[in-house]
């Protein structure tokens, strides 16, 4: 899937869902915890390479 689309007129409404609480969350922990966006950015490549090797 290395083409999503985020527009909720066009899928099922799940990604674009997803996408708006995985932003919300990083809002709220970029708040808490005063880290950069690079800081979590980084957060999220290592959760997809956890992913990528171990399965959800």
């Amino acid at each position: 899937m290395p083409d999503l689309n985020f527009d909720d007129t066009e899928t099922s409404g799940i990604w674009w869902s997803t996408n708006v609480s995985i932003r919300d969350l990083c809002v709220e922990l970029k708040e808490d915890t005063g880290c950069p966006d690079n800081e979590i950015v980084e957060l999220l490549r290592s959760i997809a390479k956890s992913i990528e090797i171990n399965g959800l």
